[in-house]
């Protein structure tokens, strides 16, 4: 159980978290709605769907800056603390200033918990959405690629108005060969032109190279062909970048959508990298409360916070300048996508617990 203390700790550590929190939650908010009335220039997008987007936004953005927010939520506690005296207190009677990462410890792991569990499955649902209206409104295309436990499903626009949609059991090359397909032909009224039933076809130089099919046309028989040729207006790059986002699936989807991927070929590792940040996003933040405990435990009641705040900042942009770095070297296959994630975490808890017992060791040889 937690003593009066803890407890104590616990109500002022909530009290900074929802002021920060709230802050952060504005600051995203208008720096979204600036960004999403930048995108739609000249488009002629309705301010409410520019609004819905940033809605539909928020979600995400206030998931991926918790840590920050968790980090300078510790920071404005144990700053306040220090002002008014009570930090010092509780070191001089003995109290470690290890034991008192206990409190936010607890109530933060369990925001990180809350989020994980709740916001993030929630933020899936509305990224979604928000996805199909930035296509809709801002990209102004359509999807091209769909994928199923069942294969992988295209569309792309003919020139000779017609619309393809095309399926494949599976696939090679992320995509640029298709294996046991069919083509559909529709025109411009929807009506089913024809279909072409095939083994394989392999996308090269804007052309689909199809061998082994049966090209059966609208109220013709079929034919049989062991090759031919068909004009393709989509390339291996449109494929992979219509993919669904990692942000539109919540950590219960991303693990079955990551087998189906790699069943069909894909390389899953921005998927894999997303999934293990979401599911390790509990322990960053326990990270970031004893960094922030590091940088304050040497601060006095009369000492100026400048430094603090300002080596608070630098530390934040060390921090996702190396996790970006780990992330595109786990991206990249230079490391395995699990590792790439771990590392950061451990790096920040390593250099939190070695400043800890650094300053620590220091004070102590200051006073004798």
């Amino acid at each position: 159980m937690f003593s009066k203390l803890n407890i104590y700790l616990l109500r002022n550590f909530i009290y900074s978290f929802l002021i920060v929190f709230t802050l952060f939650l504005l600051l995203v908010f208008f720096s979204d709605l600036i960004e999403q009335f930048r995108k739609s220039a000249n488009k002629n997008v309705p301010i409410d769907v520019v609004f819905k987007l940033t809605f539909l936004n928020s979600p995400f953005l206030i998931f991926s800056t918790l840590p920050i927010v968790v980090f300078f939520s510790t920071i404005f506690c144990y700053l306040k603390l220090i002002r008014n005296s009570e930090f010092i207190i509780m070191g001089s009677s003995g109290i470690s200033s290890l034991q008192l990462t206990k409190a936010p410890i607890a109530i933060f792991f369990l925001i990180g918990l809350i989020f994980v569990i709740i916001v993030n499955p929630l933020s899936a649902v509305f990224q979604k959405e928000f996805q199909e209206l930035d296509y809709k409104y801002i990209k102004r295309v359509d999807r091209l690629t769909s994928i199923s436990k069942n294969g992988i499903w295209l569309m792309q626009e003919n020139k000779n108005g017609l619309t393809n949609i095309i399926y494949a059991k599976n696939i090679e090359n992320e995509g640029a060969t298709l294996i046991d397909f069919m083509l559909l032909e529709y025109g411009a009224d929807n009506e089913l032109k024809g279909r072409i039933d095939g083994e394989v076809a392999k996308l090269i130089n804007e052309k689909w190279l199809m061998s082994k099919l049966l090209f059966t046309k609208k109220n013709e028989s079929p034919i049989y062909y062991d090759y031919l040729e068909y004009s393709a207006f989509i390339s291996k790059d449109d494929i992979k970048n219509s993919l669904s986002a990692p942000e539109m699936m919540s950590f219960l989807q991303l693990g079955s959508f990551i087998y189906i991927l790699e069943k069909l070929g894909y390389s899953a590792n921005d998927y894999k990298i997303y999934f293990y940040n979401i599911l390790l996003m509990p322990f960053v933040i326990i990270g970031f409360v004893l960094l922030a405990n590091s940088i304050i435990i040497d601060l006095k009641q009369n000492d100026k916070f400048t430094k603090v705040i300002v080596t608070s900042f630098l530390l934040i942009f060390v921090y996702y300048f190396f996790t970006n770095l780990m992330n595109t070297l786990g991206s990249n296959s230079k490391l395995p996508p699990f590792l790439s994630t771990l590392i950061t975490p451990l790096l920040l808890f390593t250099i939190s617990i070695a400043f800890n017992k650094y300053k620590t060791l220091n004070r102590k040889y200051e006073f004798h």
